[in-house]
């Protein structure tokens, strides 16, 4: 049976920091940046955080990291990194809270114990009477993190150590988006009164993020619409991997994708990174490039194209970057999803996977020219 805790003492936080390090940076080599010589990954905000873990005994898998405001001696690198200077204006230091290092143990990240972590987060947050909760995600995460209460308010960004990530904010008194989402931290969140004044300073300050636009949590049948508009053609002949599918079919297989919007530059994949995510360019460009930029691109990536799949069949560790070279919207899809998918409607998950194999038939006959 695992426990969740709170860390209170110098050992404890001394297992959280081994098992980011073996987390982190031995399995899925997302930062070089740590002690190497102690094996543990800490920085200077872990002098400040409250954190807590999942025990497996006496192990710790799991391990989540929160930072109020108000305790920080300088707030200057969090509220510029999430953008907090309309949040501080408006309600203060001390109803804000950043979340970060929420990561487990492989072996339970489809369990049901990362919701009782959150939640004992969600109720220290609570106690102290934060109103606003930040932090950041990867792409194909998003579904998660807005399934728990979280939406996104701001454009992308590339985090040098741990590749694009989206800003997403949790709004800890919304019962409405909380119900709508059908949160694992609802009940806890009805305990308190509705703080629809946060609701309103959110849909005020950022209006263009109030409309969610992961498959997941929009109207059944509705998805596939929406990606119309956003390609300006029909996508069932414009994107490749939905080639030869009906729209009822269509539909069924992007229930859990997510759009996300590129900016000149960002990293849709880094070289090295472990990602088995599978992308597909809806608007604008891309080059796949050697690290560093080093060279002609090896490839572009045009309108329709999917990208991302070495990673995504193999599990392998990304052989090259993929950069946006003008604004850009790309789909994201996720292994895990896709394997559910095929278990569940095999003869829709074999056609999107012959359209994958042709894909990089093509690519391969395009490199052996070369």
């Amino acid at each position: 049976m695992h426990s969740v805790r709170r860390i209170e003492t110098e050992s404890g936080r001394a297992s959280v920091y081994a098992f980011r390090y073996r987390i982190y940076v031995q399995e899925l080599a997302m930062t070089s940046e740590a002690d190497h010589e102690r094996r543990w990954l800490r920085d200077e905000f872990d002098d400040y955080a409250t954190s807590f873990a999942v025990f497996d005994g006496e192990e710790v898998v799991g391990s989540l990291r929160m930072l109020f405001l108000e305790d920080l001696p300088d707030v200057t690198a969090l509220a510029d990194k999430f953008e907090l200077g309309p949040a501080i204006e408006a309600l203060g230091t001390t109803a804000i809270a950043t979340t970060s290092r929420f990561i487990l143990d492989s072996r339970l990240r489809h369990g049901k114990v990362i919701f009782r972590l959150m939640r004992a987060a969600f109720e220290a947050a609570r106690q102290r009477g934060v109103r606003l909760n930040y932090g950041d995600c990867s792409p194909h995460l998003l579904p998660f993190y807005e399934h728990l209460g979280y939406r996104r308010y701001t454009k992308g960004y590339n985090d040098t150590l741990y590749g694009y990530k989206i800003p997403i904010l949790m709004l800890v008194g919304d019962q409405v988006q909380f119900q709508e989402m059908r949160s694992p931290l609802a009940r806890l969140a009805m305990q308190d009164e509705h703080d629809a004044a946060a609701r309103d300073w959110f849909a005020a300050t950022y209006p263009d993020y109030v409309t969610l636009t992961s498959a997941a949590h929009i109207e059944e049948g509705t998805f596939l619409d929406l990606l119309a508009e956003r390609v300006a053609s029909d996508p069932l002949h414009k994107v490749s991997l939905l080639q030869g599918l009906t729209r009822e079919q269509a539909d069924s297989f992007l229930s859990q994708s997510t759009l996300i919007e590129l900016q000149e530059n960002d990293y849709i994949i880094r070289e090295g990174a472990i990602d088995e995510t599978l992308y597909v360019l809806l608007r604008g460009l891309a080059e796949v490039r050697l690290p560093g930029g080093q060279g002609p691109p090896l490839a572009v990536v045009g309108e329709g194209d999917t990208f991302g799949e070495i990673g995504f069949l193999t599990a392998v560790p990304r052989t090259a970057d993929v950069v946006a070279v003008k604004s850009s919207q790309v789909l994201v899809l996720s292994s895990e999803f896709l394997s559910r998918f095929i278990a569940s409607q095999a003869d829709i998950g074999a056609r999107v996977l012959l359209n994958l194999s042709r894909e990089l038939a093509g690519r391969l006959a395009v490199a052996s020219r070369r």
